[in-house]
């Protein structure tokens, strides 16, 4: 250690996010084979991958990214602590006030407060809390500023929820309730009684499952790393206006496609057992993350409605759509759904990908491509609405197996996929977060 560093005033952040954090460590991958094999040239050139040897080699998940992942869950949580009580104060309390009828005599503070707070204060500190606490606490890797930007996107629309009403029942009545349902980025389950406890069951079901699909991801993802996470090159450009109707349409987008919307799934999947794990090691039970949506949805309302994400389903439907529902037509609420949701994605990308506390120069994001991709799935909804009740798409439903209907589902968006994939597959994404699970690569000598 330098004369510099040993002078160098003691800063907690940097403290945090080398120790507790390991910023270094998670930054790239550094990890070596731990067992290595050799694979036979036939099957090799089959995958169209014989060039750079045939030998390859087995990398351990790092213990130190598992950590870190912990520890941004933590620091979200005390944020989303912070703004829980401001929430039930500011918020909750004076909403019951004015259903109690204590705000009728003229005083109409009881029902501008909790907007004034949501609007004026939590939910813009949610908007920039992320980038300042990325700056503070050293996070450089893109998965770790991903799970910090969703904690507090999560916070930011059970806000909207706590402010027009549509807390799930039992969130509101007490402050305890409200930080439990804030503090994890997930769906928390809630009867009459209160929070619903987890069992030993529920820790066995998803770590077993989290373990599982820890091994699936790293298997996928050795496969399409030795294509740098697309088969084949993009010919689209990365800004908005580079966007080709008929690109999505040619055989090579479409397996680009297909191969990163199924990793997306997959990662979602194995994070959200993840989440479900140490949550209900928290002793609180919750509703799985992803319900297989590509390969099993019967219809885009199916996918997006009941498979796809059901944390971010459940905070737009009570955040977003309820609110506009009470005043517009189905289809002007979902349409409204889904404009937040690419809304949101763009606030992701733009904090993932602004400068870290390296001051290192990040990647250029295509900004308007991923609400154009959601604005497109709108349009959709809203297609399904307007005549999924014909006879033709009633007899598809009735005669077709699932498996076909699943693709014929997947196929009105999977050709316009890459608006949405595209800055994550032309980033260090994906190679930020293989860090975390076993992977197969080639050995270099």
């Amino acid at each position: 250690m330098s004369a510099a560093e040993d002078t160098e005033p003691f800063h907690f952040g940097r403290w945090v996010g080398h120790h507790l954090l390991f910023s270094d460590v998670v930054e790239s991958d550094q990890r070596t084979p731990c067992l290595t094999f050799t694979v036979p040239d036939a099957i090799l050139r089959f995958f169209g991958v014989e060039e750079g040897g045939n030998e390859f080699g087995i990398l351990a998940p790092q213990l130190q990214f598992w950590l870190a992942l912990g520890t941004t869950l933590a620091l979200g949580a005390l944020f989303s602590s912070c703004m829980s009580c401001i929430i039930y104060k500011f918020i909750i309390l004076p909403r019951k006030q004015t259903t109690k009828g204590k705000g009728k005599q003229g005083d109409k503070s009881a029902d501008i407060t909790p907007f004034l707070v949501g609007f004026g204060v939590v939910m813009p500190l949610c908007v920039i809390y992320p980038f300042y606490a990325n700056s503070y606490f050293i996070v450089r890797s893109k998965i770790l500023k991903f799970l910090m930007a969703v904690a507090q996107i999560v916070t930011f629309f059970r806000c909207s929820e706590a402010m027009f009403g549509f807390l799930p029942n039992g969130v509101d009545d007490s402050l305890g309730n409200l930080l439990v349902y804030t503090a994890f980025p997930v769906e928390v389950k809630f009867d009459n009684t209160g929070v619903m406890k987890s069992n030993w069951t529920n820790v066995r079901y998803n770590f077993v499952h989290w373990i599982k699909y820890m091994f699936v991801l790293g298997l996928y993802s050795s496969l399409l790393l030795a294509y740098d996470y697309q088969p084949y090159p993009n010919v689209e450009g990365p800004r908005l206006q580079d966007i080709s109707i008929w690109t999505g349409f040619s055989p090579r987008q479409l397996l680009n496609n297909s191969s990163v919307a199924i990793l997306f799934q997959v990662y979602l999947t194995t994070f959200g057992y993840g989440l479900n794990f140490i949550t209900a090691l928290c002793g609180v039970q919750q509703i799985p993350m992803m319900l297989n949506p590509i390969f099993e949805s019967s219809s885009v309302s199916d996918f997006w409605g009941r498979r796809w994400n059901m944390v971010v389903h459940g905070i737009l439907k009570r955040g977003v759509y309820k609110p506009v529902r009470t005043k517009y037509s189905r289809i002007a609420a979902s349409t409204a759904t889904f404009l937040a949701s690419g809304l949101f994605h763009e606030w992701i990308l733009w904090m993932m990908f602004s400068p870290d506390g390296s001051g290192e120069s990040t990647l250029t994001v295509g900004h308007g491509r991923n609400t154009l991709f959601f604005v497109w799935n709108a349009i959709l909804i809203g297609l399904e609405y307007a005549i999924g009740g014909a006879v033709v798409f009633q007899l598809i439903q009735k005669h077709l197996p699932r498996s076909v209907i699943s693709l014929l589902v997947a196929s009105t968006a999977l050709p316009m996929a890459h608006w949405f994939t595209n800055d994550y597959v032309r980033s260090d994404f994906f190679q930020d977060g293989q860090i975390g699970f076993p992977l197969i690569v080639r050995v270099v000598k």
